[in-house]
């Protein structure tokens, strides 16, 4: 009988399943909210807003002095406290020149007095109620008058101003107590490291920063005023060191610091000269200036200001009369034409210029009298 054969059955062999990449699919999710959380913080950071006090009564070229050369200096005020309590805690100015790689810092607290507001408000006043001592003589112009009083104090105008509010300082919630470190604990609160994660505290300092500067910019300053840049060599000048201060005593009996211009400006142009713009520098100017306004010691305060700010005042008394309109003679102009600059810059007034000499004898390269027209320098 014969043999049947069987089939063999086959199989086919199956495919194996795929694998769904759960870890890459998490990863490319996680890539993708990080990028679109980044543009939404960067988008929050753009949209903060810094409100500048000088547009309102064209004060800028009142309050800041204009850029000329490398140097550049930037006012620095810390603020706080809450409603009628505000005071100014800290202050600093960075000036910094990149071509000679130098930066000098300035400091003063809140809690030392200033002299030459006597006929104002009866005394010398603290640098902490300069904002409020603006808003009581103007209302509302408490921070316009803070800048500009801090370049009295200092005895130059910077170029840029940077008034860090109470309530900014309340939303990021840094240190108290005033110290020279202030600055740096600033830079730290407001990094945009700190505040990657915390998006709403940096919209919540959304014109609540005083400044002629944007807040990118304003960020840049601190950090660069905070921490300096390690390739270039840094000078502090702190004036609550005792050498830089004189007793004084308010009305009421209180005893108080009182800064001593005349000992701070010392050091100050002693280390100027490190971060002075070198065409400025170069220059080697002379100036020399009379007073024929009738305002007592208006020649010693604007030779303070054109001192402070780089040129050489080698001269500075009476005219030998009064006139109404300020004249600047200039024996060279192309010769000393930054120094000019330093000098139109330093008047707030339009005065008279002439290519020459005065008629009394001077040896300066730039001769300024002062005439009755500078009134208007002395309010505010």
């Amino acid at each position: 009988m014969p043999r049947r054969r069987v089939k063999k059955k086959q199989y086919r062999s199956e495919k194996p399943k795929r694998r769904i990449p759960f870890l890459k699919i998490l990863l490319s999710l996680g890539l993708v909210a990080f990028l679109f959380y980044t543009i939404y913080f960067l988008i929050t950071v753009f949209s903060v807003k810094t409100v500048d006090v000088t547009i309102p009564n064209d004060s800028a070229s009142y309050l800041l002095a204009s850029k000329m050369g490398d140097l550049e200096k930037t006012l620095i005020i810390f603020e706080e406290g809450e409603g009628n309590n505000k005071k100014v805690t800290d202050v600093y100015v960075y000036l910094v020149n990149p071509t000679k790689k130098q930066e000098l810092l300035l400091y003063i607290p809140g809690e030392i007095y200033f002299a030459g507001l006597e006929d104002r408000f009866g005394n010398e006043i603290a640098v902490s109620t300069f904002r409020y001592a603006g808003d009581f003589l103007q209302k509302g112009r408490g921070v316009e008058y803070a800048v500009w009083q801090f370049n009295q104090l200092f005895g130059f105008k910077s170029n840029n101003y940077i008034f860090i509010s109470a309530e900014a300082n309340a939303v990021l919630e840094s240190s108290e107590g005033s110290n020279v470190e202030r600055i740096v604990e600033f830079n730290e609160a407001s990094s945009y490291a700190k505040s990657f994660f915390d998006t709403k505290s940096l919209s919540l300092l959304n014109e609540k920063i005083y400044s002629n500067l944007s807040f990118q910019n304003v960020r840049l300053k601190i950090q660069q005023a905070s921490v300096g840049n390690s390739k270039y060599k840094r000078t502090v000048i702190n004036y609550s060191d005792e050498k830089f201060l004189r007793d004084g005593k308010l009305i009421t009996g209180e005893e108080i610091k009182v800064l001593n211009t005349v000992e701070s400006d010392k050091e100050y142009t002693k280390e100027l000269q490190f971060v002075l713009d070198r065409a400025l520098e170069m220059e080697r100017v002379r100036v020399e200036i009379y007073n024929g306004s009738g305002i007592a010691g208006a020649a010693g305060s604007m030779g303070r200001k054109i001192a402070n700010t780089g040129c050489d005042v080698v001269r500075y008394g009476n005219a030998p009369e009064s006139i109404d309109k300020t004249k600047v003679y200039i024996s060279d102009s192309e010769r000393f034409k930054n120094s000019y600059n330093i000098v139109d810059d330093s008047l707030e007034i339009d005065f008279e210029l002439i290519n020459g000499r005065p008629d009394f004898m001077t040896t300066g390269d730039i001769v300024i009298i002062l005439g009755k027209d500078i009134e208007s320098m002395y309010s505010f």
